[in-house]
């Protein structure tokens, strides 16, 4: 698989899997032994990426992705992302407050011929978190703040 293949299959797997809800897809990109680290929630391999899919998209039912940029050098994919929905039910012990987010991520992959072997996921979901009322901004904290300096 070339470089440019890949570039093409990141974008494809985003589409098929992030928007569409094709967790199938998995099986043909990801190997058997691919290892998923994401810093906010454990994903066992491709049946844990299915399963995270299937929960993020019935929590988020208009869940959409789109790839700004991706880069290919050698074995590695490397890609810039934006993710928006509205949060109109738990995902993971997250509740739905019926806000809508966008997030910013990036993912790199290790391709071991056409499968990815491993994958690295990071992600903005402190704002995320923010702007579905889940967790106070910047300035609501500064705002609290001056609340209790003044008592």
């Amino acid at each position: 698989m070339t470089s440019e293949d890949r570039k093409n299959m990141i974008r494809r797997v985003s589409d098929e899997l992030w928007n569409k809800g094709n967790v199938d897809i998995c099986d043909e990109v990801f190997a058997q032994n691919c290892s998923f680290h994401d810093p906010s929630f454990h994903i066992d391999g491709i049946t844990g990426m299915k399963q995270q899919v299937r929960e993020l998209r019935t929590a988020n039912p208009d869940l959409h992705m789109d790839i700004q940029e991706v880069l290919a050098e050698g074995d590695l994919t490397a890609a810039r992302w934006t993710m928006g929905g509205t949060a109109r039910g738990e995902f993971q012990g997250i509740p739905g407050t019926g806000k809508s987010y966008v997030m910013t991520g990036m993912i790199m992959d290790k391709w071991q011929g056409d499968h990815i072997v491993e994958e690295w996921v990071n992600y903005d979901l402190a704002g995320t978190l923010q702007q579905i009322g889940i967790m106070p901004t910047l300035e609501q904290i500064a705002q609290m703040s001056k609340q209790r300096a003044a008592m």
